[in-house]
């Protein structure tokens, strides 16, 4: 699907030639970014229909919710007993992580959640990853961060057909600021950074919990370092 801003062809190339490849492609011409809005309204009702002609309802997220439940247990395991539950996870190496995509078959999909701070330099290596499982495996491929990309495709990480290869990244806060218990008091039990940890071992739970393919890969604070290993040269 291609949002094209009218006077805008650097991304005509590419399009052309998904199509030439027997690619579904439908294109949107934009006369101004205010036509965005029009199309967040196209997309939500498409969303409607399409649920209506699968048998499926469109308003309800009920593994979105499961993935809540987890993350609760999880901080309350760590107010019960001062520490996070484990997950295993792998080295971050390319060859771990060149043996967990080769399971990938056509019609499957690979997407990497990254619960790490969103930085331009981040930004490009994530992509740069992306792109090179995509030319690996000629599967679709996305990106997004943790936890915020669970409220738009958590649904479908963990209550599609089971065909998602999952790559979960996790960190360790450089600086991390504390949650008061009380508005207005000094007293704390949790900080955000726990709070985000919580949510991706929610997450990575519930992916399990569903029998989907997931690896972790824990980055401690050398987020870009760790993400070059990753690598194929």
């Amino acid at each position: 699907m291609h949002l094209r801003l009218a006077g805008d062809d650097s991304l005509d190339t590419a399009v052309t030639q998904l199509q030439a490849a027997g690619q579904p492609v439908i294109r949107f011409d934009l006369q101004d970014l205010y036509d965005v809005g029009g199309q967040f309204f196209i997309w939500e009702l498409a969303t409607a229909v399409a649920g209506h002609i699968l048998g499926i309802q469109p308003f309800d997220q009920p593994n979105v919710e499961s993935a809540k439940v987890l993350a609760r247990k999880m901080v309350a395991t760590y107010q019960e007993t001062g520490q996070l539950p484990q997950l295993d996870s792998a080295e971050p190496t390319a060859a771990n992580l060149q043996a967990f995509i080769a399971q990938a078959k056509p019609g499957d999909y690979i997407s990497i959640h990254a619960y790490v701070p969103p930085t331009p330099a981040t930004d490009a290596l994530l992509q740069d990853l992306r792109t090179q499982l995509l030319a690996q495996t000629q599967c679709a491929t996305t990106v997004g961060y943790g936890p915020r990309f669970l409220h738009s495709t958590g649904q479908l990480h963990k209550g599609d057909g089971g065909n998602g290869l999952f790559i979960q990244f996790t960190s360790d806060p450089v600086a991390d600021v504390a949650i008061p218990d009380e508005a207005g008091q000094a007293a704390s039990g949790m900080s955000f950074g726990l709070l985000k940890q919580s949510q991706a071992l929610g997450d990575a739970q519930a992916l399990l919990d569903e029998n989907r393919r997931l690896i972790r890969f824990e980055l401690g604070t050398a987020v870009d370092e760790k993400l070059r290993q990753l690598f194929v040269e």
